[in-house]
């Protein structure tokens, strides 16, 4: 553990203090030992002058100086002057540096509402550090040189607010425009930041060293999800402001989806799942509305149980209760929030929205053999039309019509590559796809699933234990694409979002598997062609999260694109015309609502709608830490900014003062 010293003192002009007693005290001493002796008198006896005599004796060089009162006031009213000169700092957090980094967290949790007079964590730890700031450069007289700072906000990642700067009201300002966000929280690239800004190249031979390491001056409430991968550097040193009450207790709504019934295709089911932080159990009402309407309420209040701490990690571990509504008229589609009736500290959380699409009906085409196995299955699907091609018939109609791929909702490719693969959305077996930043290079076989990510839609309902595959395309993914999952050979699934392009690929034949005759086929094949049908994005059943970009294809002939934030600001998108559109990444949780025109008569405009919710289950732990553990570390916390410096020099000259006018009151009483 690296413990704090209770309070650390920095000299800002010992030089100055030590000229100033060498030039005051010697002398002051050598007045007692020089004073002007006595006229002598002859008289009858000494017998009552004995303190005369010890006077004289006292006055006389190079003899035992006699205890002085007045001497001994004198000398520490003078010291304490001297000392008020050396203008001594005290810092209880010892970071009297050249350079101090303040690490502001801006992530969701720093949104609870538990301090003082219901102010946010994020405002008071924005008022803490502005006041680190002028106690750093708040030097007086005799005052030596104010340490550098540097100002980084994170959150999911690490953004410089304010380089190393003198200037006080510079680092000030850059705080004060910190802006609350509602992501997770991640702090090593807060760190990598600050050491990029410490390191100097060696010009001898243009080789990186390191500079002296900064003082690190953290202000979070402690719940940061990789400290476990910061580890601190020789001579680095973090202190620690823990923001927030160690009592406080949060519920959130951790997930939801709402899903229409295949039967019943106006009707939409919703599930929820409520996450419990609080250390008993929770007892509360939730409630569904639709487009800002209530529309259901739980008919008796759900119960989730208590957060319970994991006996092998140490780890809490919130309590999760999923909910089931009843099903709801929704055949229009609309925005779908599910919210807990009581309120708690962090109210962001407390209410979640996914967007239900309108029913729509799926035109479908599928390019190659179009095998029994793969036709059957998507007759099967409630589909508006389903167009069969082979891979040449496919190639002349993109050669005539180079937008026809917009015509389908997805593009099924069975072992096939056409030509040309610029725009579209596909579902690709085997064949490499080409110019996709995906390249094949050679055949693997025997292969099953060493990892996937089970999390991701088109694994919902998925199970992949006993899948085998006996040959597939060995491919190695580039930048862009999302390996979902994966064998030892390689990627067997991955994803591919170029706004204008997206494709899912799964890089063999289902025929050269035992995948169609498991049920996990079937239910693989729905999720991809819904997720490539909203876009690759699972606008319609899976919400983003904060840090995430928005994408989307519009109309070729969409104009005026405008997003209108959750607080109600709008933003227009600027750019030459495209299908594909990006923006982000969103920092609020909330419904953001893309808006176009294809037309000068557009009344109203186009419009789509994307949410946006917290995840509870990282960032829904508000109760704040007292301490920190690193990767090899561990740092106490201060309250209420208690490091900074406080300059003593004032009350050292009051101090000598005060003494003054005792040494004044005693001589009066000796004179």
């Amino acid at each position: 553990m690296s413990a704090l010293p209770l309070m650390a003192v920095a000299w800002l002009a010992p030089l100055a203090a030590t000229v100033v007693a060498l030039a005051t005290i010697p002398p002051l001493v050598a007045l007692y030992f020089l004073r002007l002796r006595r006229t002598k008198r002859v008289i009858s006896s000494t017998l009552l002058w004995t303190r005369a005599t010890q006077d004289l004796r006292a006055n006389a060089p190079f003899q035992r100086l006699r205890f002085s009162l007045l001497l001994l006031l004198q000398l520490l009213a003078l010291l304490l002057v001297i000392i008020a000169i050396a203008q001594p700092q005290l810092d209880l957090g010892e970071t009297h540096a050249a350079r101090v980094v303040l690490l502001v967290d801006a992530s969701g949790s720093m949104g609870a509402t538990d301090c003082a007079d219901g102010s946010t964590r994020l405002s008071v730890a924005k008022r803490l550090a502005t006041e680190r700031v002028q106690s750093l450069h708040s030097g007086g007289l005799f005052s030596g040189v104010a340490p550098a700072v540097m100002v980084i906000a994170f959150a999911k990642d690490a953004q410089v607010a304010c380089p190393f700067t003198d200037n006080a009201a510079q680092a000030i300002d850059a705080i004060a425009a910190i802006q609350a966000t509602d992501e997770t929280t991640a702090l090593v690239d807060a760190f990598e930041l600050a050491r990029a800004f410490t390191t100097v190249t060696d010009p001898d031979n243009a080789q990186p060293i390191a500079a002296e390491p900064p003082a690190y001056e953290l202000f979070s409430d402690g719940r940061v999800g990789d400290l476990a991968r910061v580890v601190l550097r020789t001579g680095e040193r973090v202190i620690f402001h823990t923001i927030g009450s160690a009592t406080t207790q949060n519920v959130g709504i951790a997930g939801l989806a709402a899903a229409r019934n295949p039967d019943r295709p106006d009707e939409v089911q919703i599930f929820a799942r409520v996450v419990n932080w609080n250390t008993t159990q929770y007892a509360g009402d939730l409630e569904v509305r639709v487009d800002g309407q209530l529309r259901a309420v739980t008919p008796k209040p759900v119960e989730v149980p208590a957060a319970q701490e994991d006996a092998k990690s140490g780890v809490r571990l919130a309590g999760e209760t999923q909910v089931v509504f009843p099903s709801i008229q929704l055949p229009q589609g609309g925005v779908v929030e599910v919210g807990v009736t009581t309120k708690d500290a962090l109210i962001t959380d407390d209410r979640a929205s996914v967007v239900a699409a309108p029913p729509h009906a799926l035109h479908i085409a599928v390019v190659g053999r179009g095998t029994f196995v793969l036709k059957s299955l998507l007759e099967g699907m409630s589909l508006a039309a389903l167009d069969l091609f082979t891979v040449d018939e496919w190639d002349r109609r993109v050669a005539s019509d180079a937008q026809a791929p917009d015509s389908y909702d997805v593009i099924v490719l069975d072992d096939v590559m056409p030509a040309s693969l610029e725009r579209g959305r596909y579902l690709i077996f085997r064949a490499p796809p080409v110019a996709a930043g995906v390249a094949a290079y050679g055949e693997k076989s025997n292969a099953s699933v060493r990892s996937l990510r089970d999390e991701h839609p088109l694994l919902q309902y998925v199970n992949l234990d006993d899948l085998f595959v006996s040959s597939m395309t060995a491919v190695a993914p580039g930048g862009d694409a999302d390996v979902i999952v994966e064998a030892s050979d390689g990627p067997l699934v991955l994803t591919v979002n170029r706004g204008a392009l997206t494709l899912v690929y799964v890089t063999f034949d289902p025929m050269d598997s035992n995948w169609p005759f498991q049920r996990g086929f079937v239910n693989f094949c729905s999720n991809a062609i819904a997720w490539l049908a909203a876009g690759g994005n699972a606008v319609t059943d899976e919400p983003l999260a904060p840090g995430d970009v928005i994408t989307t294809r519009l109309p070729k002939d969409a104009r005026s694109p405008m997003i209108r934030t959750p607080d109600g600001e709008e933003i227009a998108i600027f750019g030459p015309p495209q299908s594909s559109l990006s923006y982000g990444p969103v920092r609020r949780s909330g419904v953001y609502r893309l808006q176009w025109k294809q037309s000068a008569e557009d009344r109203p405009a186009r419009l789509l709608a994307y949410a946006v919710n917290m995840k509870t289950r990282i960032e829904g732990r508000c109760d704040a830490a007292s301490d920190i553990s690193f990767a090899t570390e561990r740092v106490a916390g201060v309250q209420g900014g208690g490091v900074a410096k406080s300059a003593a020099w004032p009350w050292l000259l009051l101090a000598a003062f005060a003494l003054l006018i005792v040494e004044w009151w005693v001589w009066l009483r000796l004179v």
